[in-house]
């Protein structure tokens, strides 16, 4: 399997890096590209098979944008050959029709790959959890911290439905978003660490095979972490 990393170094604000250390560990066969900023993605002449990119500042947002938008119709293309894309933090917002910057007064036009809009408000950051289903098949727990809300219609694609928390804007249950194997989500960190079911069902839909690295303390600390939020 080959597995590429996008922007590394300016898109793992919150801890995301380590959901691309922690795939390094399920499945160390695979080849890992970690593509800077300044590169040319591999993505745009190969086609990989797992394609990450994590939380990022407004800034770099906006230059991830400029890198990314002449890439669109390759990255369609990818979204319906099946790649898998994790995408985490308010890196899934790149891939909506506009940011609104409103603290900044700019806005942002996205790749539009999601008909969805973005207002982010520096004077309006929330900070919450999530608990909710994933597929209808498990359950998914996560931290939130950000001053965006996104607006729009994603009920009939979205990366789990809040049973504990709020979806993709205060008034939504419906948090994150999916396109075929494309999945978009606000929560932070090491996801993949956090979540075995959720990095098992990744490896088997990009063709492998998982063999989760440190799978009892990991199985045991998400059971610890499901039986706390729910009290």
């Amino acid at each position: 399997m080959t597995v590429e990393v996008l922007f590394n170094e300016v898109c793992g604000l919150f801890g995301d890096v380590f959901n691309a250390q922690y795939l390094e560990k399920c499945i160390p066969d695979s080849e890992f590209i970690y593509t800077a900023l300044c590169d040319k993605p591999y993505f745009e002449d190969n086609t990989p098979d797992i394609i990450l990119m994590g939380a990022m500042s407004e800034k770099t947002q906006r230059a991830v944008i400029k890198k990314l938008l002449p890439l669109k119709n390759r990255i369609l293309e990818l979204i319906d050959k099946g790649v898998v894309f994790f995408v985490t933090g308010n890196a899934f917002e790149v891939f909506t029709k506009e940011i609104d910057y409103v603290s900044e007064e700019i806005k942002t036009e996205g790749l539009g790959i999601f008909d969805l809009t973005v207002k982010t408000d520096y004077f309006n950051r929330y900070n919450g959890k999530v608990l909710g289903k994933f597929n209808g098949e498990f359950e998914i727990t996560g931290i939130r911290s950000q001053f965006s809300f996104v607006y729009g219609n994603n009920s009939d694609g979205y990366f789990v439905k809040s049973d504990s928390g709020i979806g993709i804007n205060p008034d939504s249950k419906f948090e994150g978003v999916r396109k075929n194997n494309f999945f978009g989500t606000h929560l932070l960190g090491p996801v993949l660490v956090q979540n075995p079911p959720l990095c098992e069902y990744i490896i088997s839909l990009a063709g492998g095979t998982p063999r989760l690295a440190f799978e009892k303390q990991a199985r045991s600390a998400y059971t610890q972490r499901l039986k706390e939020m729910k009290e």
